[in-house]
């Protein structure tokens, strides 16, 4: 079990190393656009179209199986730090399982949409241009598969005691704001 951690957790790893590329990627086109528009009076063409349908789109969806390895989410935490350690971990065991449910419900209507736009070939117009964009539609079914890959990994060994083999964030760890 160990082994499928390390593999889980170098798929997030590998998620995380795309959306650093494609940040600095983001970065370099916008500013370039930036500069042949100002400067020379000529932009790169489908700029807003290429950030807005897939930069931001990896940045999003890809990143969420990163969030989730990491223990990154978002959580509040008030009443369950005043419960014993039994109920704390079997709502966390609920609360994974819960997760596993809406992200596989959100994995299998990002795989509908995705077949349906690459089987229409969807392409979006910026001026006298026409962008693909089908293939952006991919990245959402990816990323919230990874999510729940890991979420349901997770779960199970947290209900069975084995080590996990991921690249958790400690819980225990001191942040600047605490």
């Amino acid at each position: 079990m160990f082994q499928i951690g390390r593999l889980l957790s170098n798929l997030a790893k590998l998620a995380s190393l795309l959306g650093a590329i494609c940040v600095v990627l983001m970065m370099l086109h916008v500013t370039g656009d930036v500069i042949g528009r100002y400067l020379f009076n000529a932009p790169l063409p489908g700029t807003t179209v290429i950030v807005a349908h897939y930069y931001m789109i990896v940045l999003v969806f890809i990143a969420i199986g990163v969030a989730e390895e990491k223990r990154s989410h978002i959580s509040v935490d008030v009443l369950t730090d005043l419960l014993p350690d039994r109920p704390r971990n079997v709502l966390s065991i609920l609360s994974g399982i819960l997760t596993v449910a809406v992200v596989v419900i959100i994995a299998i209507g990002g795989w509908t949409e995705a077949v349906k736009k690459t089987n229409m070939g969807a392409t979006m117009e910026q001026g006298s241009q026409m962008i693909d964009i089908w293939q952006s539609y991919w990245l959402l079914p990816l990323g919230a598969g990874l999510m729940a890959l890991i979420a349901g990994y997770r779960v199970i060994t947290q209900i069975t005691g084995w080590r996990n083999g991921l690249s958790e964030t400690d819980i225990n760890a001191k942040f600047i704001n605490d």
